[in-house]
C-alpha cells in the first residue's frame, strides 16, 4: 500500500513539472475617432449633425475606467496600466486619461495578459462612484478635469469642446462636458457614466505585442435614439441634467471596437527586413573584407561594444 501512494505521489510531481505554465502577452489599445466614418479633423468647421447645426471640434479629453476582457471559458480580465506612475491611488491601476491633445495618451500600454482567445469587451465610459473621488489626481492633465464639489465632486467624464454656428450666425462654444448630474434642487446627484460590453473576437499571443484599437464614433453621440440639438442645449450643460441624461443614452453605440491586423512585432519585422536589404545592398559595393562585413558580424561587434 505505500508503495502505491509514493508511487501516485511521484506520478503527480512529474505530471505538476510537465505541466507548461501559461504564457502571457503584452497589449496595447489604440485609440481613435471618426466622424461620418472617417478620421477626425480638429479646429475645421466643417462638419454637421443630423439636427443640421455647424460645428467643429477642437479638443476631446476623456476617462475610460475599469476595462475587462471576457475568455471563452467566461473568465474576466482586468486590463491595468502597464506600469503605474501614481502610487497615491489605487484606482489609478484601471483609469485611462485619454486626450486629443497629448499623443501618447492616444494608445493604453496594458499589463501583459494571459494568451489565449476573448470574446467580450467591457469598460467604463468616465469614472464609477467608487473610483470618481475628489483629489484622485495630484497633477495635470489629469487634475484639470475637476467636477466643482457644489455640482458632485470628482472629475469630468468627458470634455468635448469645440464651436457651433448658432441660431445668430455667431460661433458659440460648444463644451460638451460630462460627468455628474443634480437636480435642479441641488439634493440629489446622478451618476451619469456608463458601461460597454461588445463582442469581440480577439486573441493574445505569446511574446507579441498584441494591440486594440477601439474607436469613438464622435456623431453618434448627437443622435439615436435622442436628436441633439446644439441650440436647444446651449454652450454649457455641466447644469443640466436633462441634457447629461440625453447623451448617456446616446452614448450606447458611440464606441467601436477591432483587432489589428499588425502587431508591434510584425512592425519591428518589417523595419528589420528593411534594414537588412539596405545593408547587404551597400555592403555589395563595399569593403575590402566582404566576408568580414556580414550582418551577423557587425551585430555581434554592436553587443559587445566595438
Amino acid at each position: 500500500m505505500k508503495k502505491r501512494h509514493l508511487l501516485i505521489l511521484v506520478l503527480a510531481v512529474i505530471l505538476a513539472s510537465c505541466t507548461k505554465p501559461a504564457g502571457y502577452g503584452g497589449l496595447y489599445v489604440k485609440i481613435d475617432y471618426s466622424i461620418n466614418g472617417k478620421p477626425l479633423i480638429t479646429d475645421s468647421l466643417c462638419y454637421v449633425n443630423e439636427a443640421g447645426n455647424e460645428f467643429m471640434i477642437t479638443e476631446i479629453q476623456w476617462f475610460l475606467s475599469r476595462i475587462e476582457l471576457q475568455d471563452e471559458h467566461g473568465d474576466w480580465f482586468r486590463l491595468d496600466h502597464k506600469e503605474v506612475e501614481l502610487p497615491f491611488s489605487y484606482t489609478t491601476d484601471w483609469v485611462f486619461y485619454i486626450d486629443t491633445n497629448i499623443p501618447e495618451s492616444q494608445t493604453l500600454e496594458i499589463a501583459p495578459l494571459p494568451v489565449g482567445h476573448y470574446k467580450v469587451l467591457r469598460f467604463n465610459f468616465g469614472l464609477n462612484e467608487d473610483d470618481n473621488q475628489s483629489g484622485l489626481f495630484n497633477n495635470p492633465p489629469e487634475s484639470n478635469m475637476f467636477w466643482p464639489e457644489p455640482l458632485g465632486g470628482g472629475y469630468h467624464y468627458m470634455k468635448l469642446n469645440g464651436k457651433y454656428l448658432a441660431e445668430n450666425g455667431q460661433l458659440a462654444p460648444l463644451n460638451i462636458h460630462l460627468g455628474i448630474g443634480q437636480n435642479e434642487g441641488h439634493t440629489t446627484f446622478y451618476q451619469n457614466y456608463f458601461t460597454i460590453e461588445m463582442p469581440i473576437d480577439f486573441t493574445i499571443k505569446e511574446n507579441a505585442e498584441n494591440q486594440l484599437d477601439l474607436t469613438m464614433i464622435v456623431d453618434n453621440w448627437f443622435h439615436n435614439p435622442n436628436l441633439y440639438d446644439f441650440n436647444e442645449w446651449g454652450s454649457a450643460i455641466m447644469q443640466n441634467q436633462a441634457a447629461q441624461q440625453t447623451l448617456r443614452e446616446n452614448g450606447h453605440d458611440v464606441f467601436w471596437c477591432k483587432q489589428s491586423t499588425e502587431n508591434q512585432n510584425n512592425i519591428g519585422m518589417k523595419n528589420s527586413e528593411t534594414l537588412l536589404e539596405k545593408f547587404n545592398s551597400a555592403m555589395q559595393k563595399a569593403a575590402p573584407k566582404p566576408h568580414f562585413w556580414t550582418w551577423d558580424n557587425v551585430k555581434e561587434r554592436m553587443e559587445e561594444g566595438r
